[in-house]
């Protein structure tokens, strides 16, 4: 896997970057973000968009770092190729990035965990507070792993505030003084066994 664990503000061992070695992307964890709506965090709220030099990210943007995740099923019926796998990878990247939720599953009884950010508005300008805007999700089926996906649905509007909704935000690569850039990888972070919730 080419995501690592990295600090927003060196040594202070917040965690709150997950790089992806592939896109040198950096991003941001989405429980920096919760409760924050898309026109906060547009409009300076944390300094993630103004001090810390971070933009909401595209759609494709978020399909490539699942990719690269390992994340192989998309809705409802796209596969590949091992949904086992699927499972797995968004543990990690969950582990990784933060904004899991727990909610009972309806359907199947199970536990589940749901993380979901708010994606880059499509539309031309800024969008107004009424503003429908997208999410993109990780739906984690604990009790039935072949059934765990990623998908994208439409949201609330963009000037709502929402604990269970973040924001992706993502930036090029920011190397420390120095030049070397340390970090915990996945692997260490999928055993460090403490999940990050809202």
């Amino acid at each position: 896997m080419a995501l690592v664990q990295q600090n927003l503000v060196p040594g202070t061992g917040d965690h709150l970057i997950t790089l992806d070695t592939d896109t040198n992307l950096e991003w941001l964890s989405l429980n920096a973000t919760a409760n924050l709506s898309y026109l906060d965090v547009l409009g300076g709220a944390g300094g993630y968009t103004t001090t810390y030099g971070f933009r909401f990210a595209t759609g494709q943007e978020i399909s490539l770092l699942h990719q690269h995740a390992g994340v192989t099923k998309f809705g409802l019926t796209q596969t590949v190729p091992f949904p086992q796998s699927n499972h797995v990878a968004m543990e990690t990247l969950i582990e990784l990035m933060g904004g899991a939720a727990l909610y009972p599953s309806v359907s199947s009884g199970s536990v589940l965990v749901q993380t979901q950010g708010m994606m880059k508005f499509r539309g031309a300008g800024v969008p107004t507070p009424t503003t429908p805007m997208s999410v993109v999700q990780l739906w984690l089926f604990k009790h039935n792993p072949a059934s765990s996906y990623a998908d994208s649905n439409p949201a609330g509007p963009a000037g709502n505030r929402v604990p269970e909704i973040a924001s992706y935000l993502v930036r090029n690569r920011v190397m420390p003084l120095g030049g070397i850039s340390r970090g915990k990888s996945a692997k260490a972070a999928k055993t460090r066994g403490t999940k990050k919730k809202f």
